[in-house]
């Protein structure tokens, strides 16, 4: 999986990269293991050095098959923003991989197409 990583009004530190390919990533790569898969991340700080509720994790994750799947998530914190957008995620994909595999038939052909197929 190819993963893009950005910082937007901040700097990405060590620490923060590994808590996101450890918290974040990892988690995403067990749906998306081949090469054509894609997640895009950005970590924002919506108001600067003001504070408050503006630390904003922002991705989207592209895999084959699937159209594409985007989620932001804004808290406290990054590693909050990250959490919550994780979960988010880990649900997202589950849900696009579980409608795909309902709305195919045993032939591979999308469950409507198969039942207009026979009958004929």
């Amino acid at each position: 999986m190819k993963v893009q990583l950005r910082g937007v009004h901040l700097g990405l530190t060590d620490n923060l990269k590994q808590y996101v390919d450890t918290h974040l990533v990892a988690h995403i790569e067990r749906f998306a293991e081949d090469e054509a898969s894609e997640i895009e991340i950005a970590l924002v700080d919506i108001n600067g050095p003001k504070g408050g509720v503006d630390k904003e994790c922002r991705v989207t994750v592209r895999m084959p098959g699937l159209e594409s799947i985007h989620v932001t998530e804004t808290s406290e914190t990054l590693f909050q923003a990250i959490d919550a957008t994780r979960d988010r995620l880990e649900k997202a994909i589950k849900r696009a991989v579980e409608r795909r595999r309902q709305g195919m038939g045993n032939s591979g052909m999308p469950f409507d197409l198969n039942a207009d197929a026979t009958n004929y």
